[in-house]
């Protein structure tokens, strides 16, 4: 199956510097691996099944050749690719639907490969802001993760009817579903 959600994942931990001496040696395993958490914690696990997640091969983790599976993602490494952004082109281009494709990256290269094809393209820092702030930014959302079920309107906390809920609150591909709400609120509590 082919991705929806296409992350430069060394491009998103780019503004990450290198630490300072006496740093682990590992600081960039370390960093792929809080990226790699963040994306398990924050995207449903439809979009999950539905992410590429690519960085560069110099570093890939021991024992791993050139793709691995984590938390349903898939996580590839440039091997055989003179960096990152030239495996990511092609996946972008061998895309049979590129219409429904998000392309995290900042790099101009890869926003106008994405462009060409018509996927969308989004800024690294932007996206990953919206996504650690709750909002999930794609071109095309997964049905599965797209049909939210409307409140009823003794759901509604205001007392509006359904329709007048829908219309002022959040979009529905916004909002939580049940489940994960009710995560979120064991997490961190309600007021």
């Amino acid at each position: 199956m082919f991705p929806l959600l296409l992350i430069d994942g060394y491009n998103v931990i780019g503004p990450v510097a290198p630490p300072s001496r006496g740093a682990s040696a590992n600081w960039l395993q370390d960093e792929r691996q809080l990226l790699l958490n963040r994306l398990s914690e924050h995207l449903t696990d439809i979009i999950r099944s539905r992410t590429c997640v690519v960085f560069d091969a110099r570093n890939p983790p021991h024992g791993v050749s050139d793709r691995m599976s984590f938390a349903d993602m898939d996580v590839r490494f440039a091997v055989g690719y003179p960096e990152a952004d030239d495996l990511i082109e092609e996946l972008i281009f061998q895309h049979p639907n590129p219409k429904s494709l998000t392309v995290v990256s900042s790099d101009h290269r890869l926003h106008a490969a994405a462009k060409r094809k018509k996927a969308l393209p989004i800024d690294s820092d932007v996206w990953l802001d919206a996504l650690l702030d709750g909002q999930i930014q794609m071109a095309k959302l997964p049905k599965a993760t797209s049909k939210r079920k409307r409140p009823k309107q003794s759901d509604s906390p205001s007392g509006e009817s359904s329709d007048e809920a829908a219309l002022s609150g959040p979009t529905l591909d916004a909002m939580l579903d049940t489940e994960e709400l009710q995560k979120w609120l064991d997490q961190y509590g309600s007021d």
